[in-house]
């Protein structure tokens, strides 16, 4: 017989979501402005500045299971997770502010060694506090419906985040005739807001009570061994690595698209509130699909529907009709919505399968590993896109002034803002296709997890 299902306040959701602002408007932020800055304000070549994304996230990703691995083995009067999150939210804030304050002017390969430096020390402060938050929520819900409730509220924190994260940056930018000055003021800005975040899951939630043993630093081979074990797992690292890896391709090529194909940056506001306040409405409708279908068929749907309409990008140009480009920014919204809450859903019910199958609660090593794997992603598809601005002929209006990009270089932007993610996000929904967990499977194993429990502690 199925246990009670536990009721949770409202407040609690709300507190528990406004953690994610932290991640959210950093990753934002670094997506939509980092390469651009780096490219058009600091002077970087496009292949540099991909290569400081992909440096910093390769130490990031690194960096993920192990800290992974300490905040299972944390002990302290605030519990495991936690005590991260009060003791580096404001280092966390300080080291974003950094991230803006490269000087200019100086040496190509000064300036990117301090990028590096800076964007590996940022990244350090984000595994510290991302990892230990996103492991609460396996140990605070144990409901298949409950978790994707709890999701909810914290994507609609994601997208209404990331609209914060992309509109209040541009219009602080824009205010400044020196670009320079304008990001140290958005720098200041969001480091405030940025520090502050993890204070509410800190104050908001709870860590479940069951004692777990200290377990001894197994190397990061043995980090591996869960993926090959724990076949659902496996399944949703693919499927999160391509979701993932294809907004961020979306992402570094928006500023670009506007700027440079479509000439008209004075949609860039409109467009990106109007995406991500759509995003946000349609999550109670992803909600709602996964209580009625599984959440496999839910997230088929929208990948889906948002690889065509991304797909469709191709065909935007700067003469085309500004209410065909609100329409299909209507069904981009739709699958966004999507992408933001379905795979993260995905990951408790793994946790809960691994717990099964090893018996030892490593919350924080699952979402190490998954962030580790999703970081590797983001960190590729920057830095082939550089690459790719590089080789097509980009030309770097820091160093060469305001010109004309290339044809050549306009064809790989709109290739990379639209059909090119839309094939990476289609890749994620191959494996989908066999993900067996289920909602009746995941209450059986929640029984069976309980019973396991019961028993060790003589009950």
């Amino acid at each position: 017989m199925d246990r009670a299902i536990r009721k949770y306040p409202a407040w609690r959701k709300w507190f528990f979501g406004a953690g994610d602002t932290a991640g959210t408007l950093s990753h934002t932020i670094i997506a939509f402005f980092f390469l651009i800055y780096l490219t058009d304000v600091i002077g970087l070549r496009p292949a540099l500045a991909g290569t400081v994304v992909l440096v910093g996230k390769i130490w990031d990703a690194v960096t993920d299971p192990l800290v992974g691995h300490i905040s299972d083995n944390t002990r302290s009067r605030l519990g495991r997770r936690r005590i991260f999150l009060a003791l580096f939210s404001l280092p966390l804030g300080v080291s974003f502010f950094f991230l803006w304050a490269l000087p200019a002017g100086t040496s190509e390969t000064t300036v990117f060694l301090l990028a590096v430096l800076a964007y590996m020390v940022h990244m350090t402060f984000i595994t510290l506090i991302m990892v230990p938050y996103q492991a609460i929520l396996p140990e605070m819900v144990d409901d298949y419906d409950q978790r994707t409730s709890f999701t909810a509220y914290r994507m609609l924190f994601s997208i209404l985040g990331g609209l914060l994260a992309v509109a209040v940056p541009d219009i602080i930018i824009g205010g400044y005739t020196d670009k320079h000055t304008g990001f140290l003021v958005m720098a200041v800005v969001f480091a405030i807001l940025i520090g502050i975040a993890p204070l509410f899951p800190f104050l908001g939630c709870y860590e479940s009570k069951t004692e777990v043993k200290k377990t001894p630093f197994p190397g990061f081979a043995a980090y591996l061994r869960p993926i090959f074990k724990n076949i659902p797992f496996r399944l949703a690292v693919l499927i999160y690595f391509f979701t993932w890896s294809g907004i961020a391709l979306v992402e570094a090529m928006f500023m670009y698209f506007f700027t440079y194909w479509l000439r008209r940056e004075d949609l860039f506001l409109i467009i990106v509130a109007l995406l991500f306040i759509l995003a946000a409405a349609f999550l109670p409708v992803w909600v709602r699909l996964s209580e009625k279908l599984e959440k496999r068929t839910a997230y088929i749907i929208g990948i889906c529907e948002l690889a065509l309409a991304l797909a469709a990008v191709i065909f935007i140009t700067p003469k085309t009709p500004v209410w065909v480009i609100f329409a299909l920014v209507v069904f981009l919204s739709f699958g966004v919505s999507a992408a933001h809450v379905m795979p993260h859903t995905l990951i408790p019910d793994c946790i809960d399968y691994g717990t099964m199958i090893s018996r030892k609660k490593t919350e924080g090593v699952y979402y190490g590993l998954i962030t580790f794997f999703h970081k590797m992603g983001v960190a590729v598809v920057i830095w082939i896109s550089g690459l790719v601005l590089d080789f097509t002929g980009y030309i770097n209006p820091e160093i060469y002034g305001k010109a004309e990009q290339p044809a050549s270089a306009l064809t790989a932007i709109r290739i990379m803002q639209g059909p090119a993610p839309a094939v990476i996000l289609l890749l994620g929904v191959m494996f989908i296709y066999i993900y067996p967990l289920t909602r009746n499977r995941q209450k059986a194993i929640v029984r069976r997890i309980s019973k396991m429990e019961g028993n060790s502690n003589g009950v």
